[in-house]
Order: C-alpha cells, then structure tokens, then sequence
C-alpha cells in the first residue's frame, strides 16, 4: 500500500515537472516568434527610411535644375557692349544647363520650381581710355535689381565683380544679368564672365 502512494506521487511530481517545461518551452517560443516579428519590421522600417522608393527617386531626378553659363567662348578677346541703352546679357557659352530652363538666346533663367536657389554671377571688361567705369552690370530678378556689379576702380584697363545671392524663389520667376548704358564686358575661352544657379531645396514658401 504505501509502495503505491509513493509510485502514486512520483508519477504525478514528473507530470508537474513535464508541465512546467512544456510551458516554458511554449514561452520561449512565444518570444522567439515575437522577437522575429520585431527584427522583421524593424528591417523593413529601415529599409523604407534609409532608400527611396523609385517613384520618389524619379522625382528627384524630375526636379533637378542647374546652370552654368559664360559670355562666349571665342578664341580672342569679344566684347559685349557698350550700348546707348540697357542690355540684358545673353550667355552663349553653356557649361551645363540642367531642366533646360536657361534661355541661351535671352539670357534669361525661368524658375521651374518653387524653392531656395543660389545664384552667382562674375563680370569682367577692359575699358577703353576714355571709360574709367568699365564694369557696371545688374543681377535682377524680374526685372528688379537685387546686386549690382560694379567696379569703379578707373586706375587700369581691367575691372571685375562677383555677386553671389541665395534666395526663395517661385515657379515662373526670372534671372538675368543686365548690362548698363556705356558699358561692355569682354570674354574668350578663358571663361571670365559666368552666370550660375541651383536650387538648394524646393520650397513653396519662405
């Protein structure tokens, strides 16, 4: 009689023991399929965030806009200018013209987008001797003078200036460089005067 309790509560004391570890080892499980979820989503987080998706890249590639241009690019020294009136300067001479939104034959830069641009813009002449004022040019947007370049130097035959303005800008705004009456610029392959702009980051406000 007492060899079978003893067998009685053995059995059941490895039916507890069996229990229990069929219940952690549930558990364990559990996390283990949790913690593969996690690590699954966490991937797939990062992927999302970390590379575009190739809509999104697309458009970036849609939206770049970028210019460089120079006066000319002719062997010996040609100036533009001086006129008995203003001129607005038509940079023949494309380095890169990204959007195809600069106008080589007005020298007119149309904003695409609305963003933050920077702009840049070098002039150069050589005056004649009886012009002390050799450079004397306008970076306008719409119309509207935000730098001049000028150069009052009048003791040499040479004068320069360099604007450079980062600025908001809408679609359909206007960049050009203006050359003022009485004045010229001079250029050849050695690329003295340029006209430049990028857009920094679209914006559609300030």
């Amino acid at each position: 009689m007492k060899k079978s309790i003893l067998a009685h509560e053995v059995l059941k004391a490895i039916g507890r023991d069996v229990k229990d570890k069929e219940e952690q080892r549930q558990t364990v499980n559990k996390g283990g399929a949790t913690q593969q979820i996690y690590n699954l989503c966490s991937c797939l987080i990062g992927e999302h965030l970390s590379s575009p998706s190739e809509g999104s890249l697309a458009n970036m590639k849609d939206n770049r806009t970028a210019f460089s241009v120079t006066l000319n690019n002719e062997r010996s020294l040609t100036c533009f200018g001086p006129f008995s009136d203003d001129r607005g300067v038509p940079f023949k001479h494309v380095f890169l013209n990204l959007g195809n939104s600069y106008n080589v034959q007005t020298g007119i830069f149309t904003v695409p987008y609305s963003g933050v641009y920077n702009l840049a813009a070098t002039v150069y002449s050589r005056s004649l001797v009886d012009l002390p004022q050799a450079t004397c040019a306008l970076l306008q947007f719409n119309g509207v003078t935000v730098a001049p370049l000028i150069e009052k130097n009048g003791l040499d035959s040479e004068d320069s200036n360099t604007v450079v303005v980062v600025k908001h800008l809408k679609a359909g705004d206007q960049v050009s460089v203006n050359l003022q009456k009485g004045c010229n610029i001079c250029d050849d392959t050695t690329h003295y005067n340029t006209f430049t702009g990028f857009m920094l980051y679209a914006a559609e406000k300030e």
